[in-house]
């Protein structure tokens, strides 16, 4: 099964060729479900991107460089995505219930970067919240973390 995954997230673009090694396939699941919380107002902004990139460098240790890579390779793969459902099975074979949390709480940062509580990002983290089989404790759970912080 790791194969099939490790098949779909290895596909490359047009300027370049990015591999990746089964330890990737966590961060780019991961970069993969902020990414459909950033675009759920089908715009991608900046502020977004780097909110991303942040995410990720705290979630796994990356440098600027290494989660702009996963970032670019979830990018793709978002455009060329039906669902969400391969990415968070990727997510709940390999994070422990703290580590959805945390991501969870990453999701709901996204949320907080406009002055308002935007209700169709809001849809999308509990549409996440519920493949990652989270209950609604820990779904508000993250939302108040992510507030605190």
């Amino acid at each position: 099964m790791f194969n099939s995954v490790k098949a779909l997230f290895s596909k490359s673009d047009s300027q370049h060729a990015l591999e990746f090694e089964e330890q990737d396939l966590v961060p780019i699941a991961a970069a993969m479900v902020l990414l459909e919380v950033a675009w759920a107002d089908h715009i991608l902004q900046p502020e977004e991107i780097h909110l991303i990139e942040t995410a990720l460098t705290k979630l796994y240790g990356f440098d600027h460089t290494q989660a702009g890579r996963v970032f670019k390779q979830a990018e793709n793969e978002h455009k060329q995505s039906t669902g969400l459902h391969k990415f968070t099975r990727t997510l709940n074979e390999q994070l422990d219930l703290d580590e959805k949390i945390t991501l969870l709480t990453h999701l709901w940062r996204m949320n907080s970067l406009e002055s308002t509580s935007f209700h169709y990002e809001e849809h999308v983290i509990r549409k996440i919240a519920d493949l990652l089989h989270l209950r609604h404790s820990e779904f508000i759970k993250a939302k108040l973390d992510a507030k605190q912080t």
